[in-house]
């Protein structure tokens, strides 16, 4: 009977050597792709399953993309995982599973969109609200998506907090995209969601320049000058903030001229991909050369960059010091 218990005991001690019960091997032992709602939420879960699947074709690794319930939801998911879980965390959310597990969470990805390494909170309104300054927000209806969100709340709330900004009441929306829907539609005075650089023109004077944080947030989109757009199409560059994302849903133009950037706070690092508690380095290196691949391939490519998924158009490997200046930016010590 001893000798039966032994080598049952090797048995279950040689999976785990050689590999056979490694995470992700079968269905019943797959990887958790944990999918943050900071967008439109059908369309996060549909390409993050879409990943998945072609990460599964490529490597045979089993993976569960898993859209989480809300931003807090995705912190407690992977503060809780024991070496089967990774996923794409905002730049706050990544900070609070860092210190929820003393430091045992690994970034190795960050997301590029359209060249640059890092986004910023930006305050939008209708440019005929008459809100032009912070303290414009005094005593106005606010449109966050929720509390968790970098750009939408914890950059916004800080700031306002600093400056004694009271708003008049709140709605939160539950989606970045739904923040603007909502800010369109008349249900508050502004919204926070994340910004992004605009891209210059192709043509013409501007083409080739890069914008760098702290220049006009509409620069080659909004002439200050006669307080429109840009008419002729070789000075207008392209917008790739909140107000793309809207243009399956409405006029894009219209927007444009309806919506403007009233301020921006940050800037910060990009979100990333970054594995949980204890993860295999070795199949996390698997997961992490496929990805890269996949901006390599335009089908993969265009999937990462719809703008109601993460909008990420290339990928840069990271370490955890990649955040310190959002830590430096909060006051937050490792």
């Amino acid at each position: 009977m001893r000798r039966i218990v032994v080598l049952a005991l090797v048995a279950v001690l040689a999976l785990g050597v050689f590999g056979f019960a490694q995470v992700g091997s079968s269905p019943d032992n797959p990887i958790y792709m944990l999918l943050v709602p900071s967008t439109e939420g059908a369309t996060v879960e549909a390409v993050g399953k879409a990943i998945a699947e072609d990460i599964h074709n490529k490597t045979g690794l089993y993976i569960v993309a898993s859209l989480q319930a809300d931003y807090t939801a995705m912190i407690e998911a992977f503060a809780a995982s024991e070496g089967d879980t990774c996923g794409f965390p905002t730049t706050d959310q990544y900070i609070r599973i860092y210190e929820r597990t003393g430091g045992n969470v690994s970034p190795r990805l960050a997301s590029m969109r359209y060249g640059n390494d890092y986004y910023f909170a930006s305050v939008y309104a209708r440019r005929d609200s008459g809100i032009e300054t912070l303290e414009d927000m005094n005593g106005k209806t606010w449109i966050y998506n929720e509390t968790g969100s970098t750009s939408g709340y914890v950059l916004p709330h800080d700031v306002f907090k600093a400056n004694g900004i009271t708003v008049g009441g709140i709605v939160e929306s539950g989606g970045h995209t739904n923040s603007m829907v909502a800010l369109i539609e008349g249900q508050g005075d502004f919204c926070t969601g994340y910004g992004s650089p605009p891209l210059p023109p192709a043509e013409g004077f501007w083409a080739g320049w890069q914008w760098r944080y702290g220049m006009d947030p509409e620069l080659w989109i909004w002439g200050k000058a006669n307080n429109a757009l840009y008419s002729d199409k070789k000075d207008r560059g392209m917008c790739v903030d909140l107000r793309r994302a809207m243009r399956k849903i409405y006029d894009l133009e219209t927007v444009l001229t309806d919506i403007g950037v009233v301020m921006t706070m940050g800037p910060v690092p990009n979100d990333c991909l970054c594995f949980g508690p204890d993860f295999p380095t070795d199949i996390a290196d698997t997961i992490v050369a496929t990805i890269q691949d996949q901006f390599k391939d335009e089908a993969m490519k265009a999937l990462w960059n719809d703008p109601n998924f993460y909008e990420w158009t290339a990928v840069n490997e990271i370490t955890d010091s990649y955040y310190d200046s959002y830590r430096d930016l909060l006051g937050i010590e490792k």
